[in-house]
């Protein structure tokens, strides 16, 4: 179910916040989300009447206005599917989750703006709803929609996410851990869709062993979430015989990274959704930043400039602050 909250009653203005994500969890390319502490995006939504026009303004980091962003996508998604042409969409996006950094920051914005229609229009939308309008706003950065990273910032927690059904069932997580998330800073050309190169080199078919072997390790991810075992977990995700090997070749030093990483203590490795971002999995936080910090200086031996930060999964999505 969607938080609660006072869905019943038709606003003017809404401030929604979302936080960070990090899609795909290893194994589990477009189904595996989890919500990280820190990094969140904050969205205000302003309604009035009008004839179906939508302006869009963003604080905070550098992203595109108007049609280019993804907020666009899930006001242009309601305002078609619930014929809401009569209402004019004044948007306010501060960004607080890093753009092209692999945390879901395009998914943290859509996530936002699609809870705050829910609640201004009084549609009293049910969660599948809401993921679908956010779902419409990451086609907007990834040529296609997905909807892992939106459900995670929507639910908080750890999700698993049904893409044909459009369902999200939050996994309930025995044993905490600390997150390690590494960011290379890789200039691109203006106008670089980073998520929509990064699903393009994937292959399109796979062999019936390669399935098997993928299934597995996302089914122990499962498992080791409920019953709290941590090695299982870090095992688990760190292995993905589909989507590592075509989007590592993306991320400079990214085979020594692992290396270091799970060398350092790490229970697990792998890829921040599409990328550039790293992440690795620890039972303390003290461990987390002496890897992370090794990670760092290697990087800076190759001449790449990148960040360090320690998080771990937040249990709050998204949630009404004014």
């Amino acid at each position: 179910m969607l938080p609660d909250t006072s869905k019943s009653i038709i606003h003017s203005s809404v401030i929604v916040e979302a936080p960070a994500s990090i899609a795909n969890i290893g194994p589990g390319f477009d189904i595996l989300a989890m919500a990280i502490e820190g990094f969140k995006d904050k969205v205000q939504v302003t309604v009035k009447p009008g004839f179906g026009n939508i302006s869009i303004r963003v604080d905070g980091m550098s992203v595109p206005e108007g049609k280019d962003n993804v907020a666009y996508g899930v006001v242009r998604e309601a305002i078609e599917r619930f014929n809401l042409k009569n209402i004019d969409f004044h948007i306010r996006i501060v960004k607080g989750v890093p753009v092209s950094s692999g945390l879901g920051s395009s998914g943290a914005t859509a996530a936002a703006t699609a809870y705050a229609i829910s609640l201004l229009t009084g549609l009293d939308l049910d969660i599948s709803d809401v993921i679908r309008l956010a779902g419409a706003g990451e086609a907007i950065a990834a040529g296609t929609p997905h909807y892992d990273n939106v459900s995670a910032s929507i639910l908080g927690g750890i999700v698993i996410v049904d893409p044909v059904g459009l369902k999200a069932y939050k996994v309930k997580v025995k044993t905490k851990f600390w997150i390690a998330v590494v960011t290379p800073n890789i200039p691109r050309p203006r106008g670089y869709r980073k998520t929509q190169v990064a699903r393009s080199i994937l292959p399109r078919e796979i062999d019936l062993y390669t399935h098997v072997k993928q299934s597995v390790n996302i089914a122990k991810i499962v498992y080791a979430l409920h019953v709290g075992d941590l090695e299982t977990l870090g095992e688990a995700l760190s292995s993905d015989y589909i989507v590592e090997p075509y989007r590592a070749k993306l991320i400079p030093g990214y085979w020594e990274l692992k290396r270091i990483a799970l060398s350092s203590g790490a229970l697990g490795f792998n890829i921040a959704g599409a990328g550039p971002s790293v992440f690795s999995i620890y039972k303390s936080r003290i461990e987390a930043q002496r890897a992370g910090k090794r990670m760092l200086e290697y990087l800076k031996s190759i001449n790449v400039d990148a960040s360090l930060y320690i998080t771990k999964v937040t249990n709050r999505g998204v949630r009404v602050i004014g």
